[in-house]
C-alpha cells in the first residue's frame, strides 16, 4: 500500500478494483468510503473527499463531545439526490443562513418508498456526489444515515424512522432537530408513514415555491395537533412560522425556488449536453468522468 497523501488517512491511499468489475461494491462501510474515495482519485477535490469521507463523517460525534453542555441546532436535508444539484444547495445554503445550523446532514435515500419503480444511480456514486458538493461548506455532513448495512440500496427507509435515529442520537443534548422539506413534498405528508407522529418528532422547515400559500401548508396538518401561537418563535422568525403545533413548530423558507431539477441534469448528462451551472464544479466533474446518466 503507497503511503499515504497529506491530510488522507492511510487506508484511503490503497489499490480497489475499478467502478464496474466483476468484484462489484464491497459490503461494508469501511471499504464502501475506501472505494469512493479510490473512483474520485485524481479529482482536485480528492483531498478534500478524503477528509470527508475519512473524518467528517465522525464530526457529530466530536462536536457533541466539544460541546457537551452547548445545545445545537441539526438540520436534516434527504432526497434521492441524483444527483444533488446546486437548486439542492440553495435550499441548504439558505436554511443554513436563516437557522444557523450547526450541523446540516445531507441524507441520500437508499431506496425512496415513493421512487420504487424509479432507476436511481448507486447508492455510493450519489453519496461521492453529495461528499463532492459538501466540501466548501463547512456546516454541511454528507450522511450514511440510509446507507443500509450492505449499501445495496433494496432496503425502504421511510422519514420517520430516519428522524428517530438522529432524535436518539442526539437524545439528552437539548439539541434542536430541523427537517428540511420541499412545499410540494409536504403537502403529500398525509401519504407519510406514521405522519402525525413525524410532525411531532422535530421541527420542520419548508422550502417553499411560488404559487404555494401558507394557508394551503397548515390544511395538510390535523387540527388535534395544532397549538396555541408561540409568541417567543414568532418574535424570532417573524411572518415565518406556518403553524405551532403541540410538540414543534412549522416555518417557511421563502425565496428559495430554483429552475433546476435532477431530471434535467440527468437528461442533459445523457444527451451529451453540458450541464454547467446545474451542478457544483466538483459534481459536474465526477459526472463528466465516471460517465453517469449516460
Amino acid at each position: 500500500m503507497p503511503a499515504a497523501q497529506p491530510g488522507i488517512p492511510l487506508h484511503f491511499c490503497g489499490r480497489y478494483p475499478r467502478l464496474g468489475t466483476a468484484r462489484g461494491w464491497p459490503r461494508t462501510k469501511k471499504k464502501i468510503r475506501e472505494r469512493i474515495t479510490y473512483i474520485v482519485r485524481g479529482l482536485d477535490s480528492l483531498w478534500a473527499v478524503g477528509t470527508f469521507l475519512g473524518v467528517s463523517l465522525t464530526t457529530a460525534q466530536a462536536h457533541r463531545t466539544a460541546a457537551k453542555h452547548h445545545p445545537r441546532r441539526i438540520a436534516i436535508f434527504g432526497g434521492s439526490f441524483d444527483p444533488i444539484h446546486n437548486g439542492h444547495l440553495s435550499v441548504a445554503r439558505a436554511a443554513d443562513r436563516r437557522f444557523n445550523f450547526d450541523e446540516l446532514h445531507l441524507i441520500p435515500a437508499s431506496r425512496p418508498p415513493h421512487k420504487l419503480k424509479q432507476h436511481l444511480a448507486p447508492f455510493p456514486h450519489r453519496f461521492a456526489m453529495i461528499s463532492l458538493a459538501s466540501t466548501e461548506h463547512p456546516h454541511f455532513v454528507p450522511s450514511l444515515a440510509e446507507a443500509g448495512e450492505d449499501f445495496s440500496g433494496t432496503q425502504l427507509h421511510y422519514s420517520v424512522d430516519t428522524v428517530r435515529y438522529f432524535r436518539h442520537r442526539y437524545h439528552g443534548h437539548g439539541d434542536g432537530l430541523f427537517f428540511i422539506v420541499g412545499a410540494d413534498a409536504f403537502l403529500d405528508i398525509p401519504m407519510w408513514k406514521e405522519y402525525e407522529t413525524l410532525l411531532g418528532l422535530c421541527d420542520f422547515i419548508i422550502a417553499n415555491r411560488p404559487g404555494i400559500r401558507p394557508e394551503a401548508l397548515r390544511l395538510v396538518i390535523p387540527p388535534d395537533l395544532m397549538a396555541r401561537p408561540d409568541a417567543k418563535r414568532e418574535a424570532e422568525y417573524p411572518s415565518q412560522v406556518v403553524a405551532h403545533l403541540h410538540k414543534s413548530t412549522i416555518y417557511l423558507l421563502e425565496n428559495v425556488s430554483s429552475d433546476v431539477s435532477a431530471t434535467d441534469v440527468r437528461r442533459h448528462a445523457h444527451r451529451g449536453q453540458s450541464i454547467h451551472g446545474l451542478v457544483s464544479a466538483r459534481v459536474e466533474e465526477y459526472i463528466l468522468k465516471q460517465g453517469l446518466y449516460r
